[in-house]
């Protein structure tokens, strides 16, 4: 667990790929669970949006079916398992970041909790574009214009399904 940690940090890092992750299931659960578990603590802090149960099923399915959908457009199928498990663990590192600022992100503190908050956004588009760019082979500049898109498509499937966001 602290390897695959550590992996992940790198990864958000930029100094390592989602094929320096284990191969498997279980490294895939892990992230996911992860990334579950740290993004529901943020949707119930500092009150519940929405549904919160129906907002989470979907941000994770919908990513686990575009991923799916792009990688076997790019006959990369092979390697899902650790695109998805680079793709929610690093996501999960980022949240997890985050979580102070958006708590603190008050009246008071709105600027700087936000200024963080806003960086922390871009930094995230730049890692999964940087996953990307590995898991398809592709530039920098293919990879983050993919994370843009599935980024973009999940929070529209969100929105039009549970109208939260």
């Amino acid at each position: 667990m602290i390897e695959l940690i550590q992996r992940l940090l790198a990864i958000t890092l930029l100094r390592m790929g989602p094929q320096d992750l284990a191969p498997g299931g279980q490294t895939m659960f892990v992230s996911l669970t992860l990334y579950a578990l740290i993004a529901s603590i943020s949707l119930f802090l500092p009150e519940p949006t929405g549904n919160p149960v129906v907002v989470m099923a979907v941000a994770i399915a919908v990513p686990l079916a575009l991923s799916r959908i792009i990688l076997v457009a790019a006959g990369k199928l092979a390697r899902w398992e650790q695109t998805v498990s680079a793709l929610f663990g690093t996501s999960a590192v980022i949240s997890a970041i985050s979580l102070p600022f958006g708590l603190t992100a008050t009246d008071e503190g709105l600027a700087i909790s936000g200024l963080v908050l806003v960086l922390l956004f871009f930094w995230s588009l730049a890692v999964n574009g940087h996953i990307w760019r590995h898991a398809l082979e592709v530039s920098f500049g293919g990879g983050l214009a993919i994370a843009v898109l599935s980024f973009a498509a999940t929070l529209f499937v969100v929105n039009a399904v549970t109208g939260a966001l």
